[in-house]
């Protein structure tokens, strides 16, 4: 009785260890940290994945509650929160992307409560629904659960790496927020430039035309009808983050 006991113990404290790293990841990654999924659901997934990896991977025996113990545990939600935070960028890229292009269309006033960001104008709210179909579309659920299990692979529970190294590479990939959002709204935002310089034109030709009787309204169907024109390259935009960030999640403990 006392063996099994021990054996059991000894299981729950080596299969906490990979739970550290997944639960980390669980708590800041896109879709799985909305508040629509609770903290139950998210404790099941972590406990499912564990059960699924722990078979997979090598544990090091080392007691937990020493210094080595706990600095391994530190560097194990170090890692989960970084592969997170990768991830975290592409949904920032689309609301600020959304963000551009409603302040183009005037309706930069027009914000509606999104569970994962807060409060945002509403083009981004439908911008990062779009981008979580297309996620679930193309498999990035699936990805992701190799991705975390690659990581256990490029960096073995307890093995050591340059911390520095990989926040200058989070905080290098984080310009793709801008670079991504400018990928996503050009095309949108340079035609919209063009309705408002046609509109300058008129108003300069006839003085006594009331532009923001005009102006307005014709700015947010022209802006809606660019943004259903250039859906097709706005939804290839979104899946070329998510594959770059699913490329850089393997590349960020690399020396650049």
């Amino acid at each position: 009785m006392n063996l099994v006991l021990e054996d059991l113990l000894a299981l729950l404290a080596t299969g906490l260890i990979p739970m550290l790293r997944i639960s980390a990841m669980l708590i800041a990654a896109p879709l799985v940290s909305l508040d629509a999924v609770s903290l139950p659901i998210r404790i099941v997934i972590g406990l499912a994945l564990t059960w699924i990896i722990y078979p997979l991977i090598e544990l090091p025996q080392i007691n937990l509650m020493s210094a080595e113990g706990v600095t391994m545990i530190v560097r194990e939600l170090f890692i989960g929160v970084s592969i997170a935070i990768v991830l975290q960028v592409v949904n920032a890229a689309i609301i600020v992307a959304g963000h551009a292009i409603s302040t183009g269309m005037g309706l930069g006033m027009a914000q509606v409560m999104d569970p994962s960001a807060g409060t945002v104008p509403a083009l981004s709210s439908f911008f990062v629904v779009l981008s979580t179909l297309i996620f679930m579309s193309f498999g990035g659920h699936a990805i992701l659960f190799v991705l975390l299990l690659q990581s256990f692979e490029l960096i073995p529970v307890g093995a050591q790496f340059d911390i520095a190294t990989v926040i200058l590479n989070v905080l290098t990939w984080s310009s793709m927020v801008f670079l991504g959002a400018m990928l996503i709204a050009m095309p949108v935002m340079l035609a919209m430039m063009l309705i408002n310089l046609s509109l300058g034109i008129v108003t300069r030709s006839a003085p006594a035309l009331n532009i923001f009787a005009i102006g307005f309204p014709a700015m947010i169907i022209a802006g809606f009808i660019l943004v259903i024109i250039n859906l097709p390259n706005i939804g290839y935009r979104i899946e070329w983050l998510w594959l770059e960030a699913f490329e850089r999640v393997t590349s960020i403990w690399l020396v650049p």
